[in-house]
């Protein structure tokens, strides 16, 4: 499904918009629970870089739920190592389906 470039820049600028504010407010809220000392602004931008990791580590951990049972990838996603990924997603079904299995002998 091929959209026009003008659709992602929209769907970028709504994404940039929403960011920015749930990061302010995120920022401005660390203000009062941390210490207003010498290392204050020091410990928000911590705290930001660290809020930045968690948010990016999410968005990679869905790319590799989402992406890793394509056979072919595309852009961004076309050097994304799914090994891991399949070795835990083979075990897990080899989990429910014996499960599954004894279930039915049950019956």
């Amino acid at each position: 499904m091929n959209m026009p470039v003008w659709v992602g820049i929209v769907v970028a600028i709504i994404f940039l918009v929403a960011f920015s504010e749930w990061f302010f407010h995120l920022v401005k809220g660390w203000g009062q629970i941390v210490i207003d000392d010498v290392f204050f602004k020091y410990r928000i931008v911590g705290v930001s870089i660290f809020s930045m990791v968690i948010i990016s580590s999410t968005f990679f951990g869905m790319a590799i739920i989402t992406e890793c049972p394509n056979e072919v990838r595309e852009g961004v996603f076309a050097k994304l190592r799914c090994d891991e990924y399949l070795k835990i997603k083979a075990g897990t079904e080899r989990i429910f389906a014996s499960e599954e299995n004894s279930k039915n002998q049950e019956i």
